[in-house]
């Protein structure tokens, strides 16, 4: 691959989901899109597109750049009530995806996944069933059969929303010693001790965390220090801020922090939530608001200081990512159909437009490639 350039993988919505509001979002996007970025001007060139790839709204890389797996967003599988997910390789130099193999997930809706720093396993959030799964990894890149699965129990105040569990995301931490699970449903974080050995997890002492009733944990993301942990509240556009205990397995909750300007009185919903490269900076994107929150982290706390709240010019940026230095910052816009690159400035975090790319259709994630 060219290093003077940058692939870049965007996951969509390509059917119709019936959300948890009961609204029904129709899918236009036409699988997964594979890009190409200018690392000099961020800007971004359509060069391939994975074809009938059902619903790959979350997809990762693994640890060696060799393969990419993606959620396929289903409430049923092979005549199965079950999602799936899929795995492929990758050509370095054109990006075009090759199936290696899809498998059932167990639960539905399957929203978000991860792949262990050993490069063993791939864990899995089902979203709308709220349940996590656990799959071996091949040599070359393909999935075993299902190696660990639970369900969660639970519900929470909202009528609508909280009537069961809904797992949202799935994150190690430093060590991979345990998994944290936000469970929207459930208003908790599960937490899960890993045995990647024997291809298992099991129930923490505490077994969970739990955030105020109606809060709706979405995303949550470690820093790279391992010691704070940060969790997106997708109901009330919050951030909770934790100090991790890695000999003990606790959360201690020392910061709650708006994602919203001030006087903000429409509709908005946390989505992603991610940190800058190097560990200064955090942000975190807001649905209705529609715009990017750059949070200061105090290297002595790991408290969040606001640093801006910056329209992103399109509507419900679900998702984004860094490229590696942390020079760009590219939001997913599900619904106004495009992906956003945005300059970081490195010192202040401050970010600034510089490209942007339109008939990407429901994008839903979006993941950057490079083999520096």
């Amino acid at each position: 691959m060219d290093k003077a350039n940058i692939l870049v993988f965007v996951g969509t919505f390509s059917e119709d989901l019936t959300l948890g509001t009961g609204e029904v979002l129709h899918g236009k996007g036409e699988g997964i899109y594979i890009l190409r970025m200018n690392p000099i001007t961020g800007e971004l060139k359509l060069i391939n597109k994975a074809i009938a790839e059902p619903n790959p709204t979350y997809i990762i890389l693994d640890r060696t750049k060799k393969y990419l797996y993606s959620t396929n967003e289903l409430e049923e599988y092979k005549g199965l009530k079950s999602g799936a997910v899929s795995a492929f390789t990758i050509n370095p130099d054109s990006g075009k995806l090759s199936l290696l193999n899809r498998c059932a997930t167990i639960g539905t809706d399957p929203t978000h996944l991860i792949v262990n720093d050993e490069n063993t396993h791939l864990l899995v959030a089902n979203y709308m069933s709220g349940s996590v799964c656990l799959f071996p990894i091949a040599s070359n890149g393909s999935l075993g059969t299902v190696s660990c699965f639970l369900q969660h129990n639970g519900k929470s105040i909202n009528s609508v929303r909280q009537t069961g569990p809904h797992a949202h995301a799935i994150e190690l931490d430093k060590n991979n010693k345990r998994a944290f699970v936000p469970d929207l449903g459930c208003d908790k974080i599960f937490i899960y001790n890993t045995d990647f050995n024997n291809g298992h997890l099991s129930v923490s002492n505490p077994a969970y965390i739990e955030t105020k009733a109606g809060e709706g944990p979405r995303h949550c993301v470690f820093h790279p220090s391992g010691k704070y942990f940060y969790v997106i509240n997708e109901m009330s556009s919050s951030i909770y801020s934790y100090l991790y205990d890695e000999s003990k397995g606790n959360l201690k909750l020392f910061q709650i922090i708006s994602t919203l300007p001030n006087g903000f009185a429409g509709n908005s919903t946390g989505a992603a939530i991610k940190i800058l490269p190097g560990g200064n900076f955090l942000y975190a994107s807001n649905r209705g608001d529609d715009s990017v929150a750059t949070y200061k982290i105090s290297n002595n706390s790991g408290e969040l200081a606001l640093v801006s709240i910056q329209s992103i010019g399109g509507a419900n940026p679900r998702d984004f990512d860094f490229d590696p230095k942390g020079n760009y910052l590219l939001v997913a816009n599900q619904d106004s159909d495009e992906i956003v690159v945005f300059k970081v400035n490195r010192e202040t975090g401050i970010i600034n437009e510089a490209s942007r790319l339109h008939d990407i259709f429901t994008p839903t994630c979006v993941k950057v490639y490079s083999m520096d």
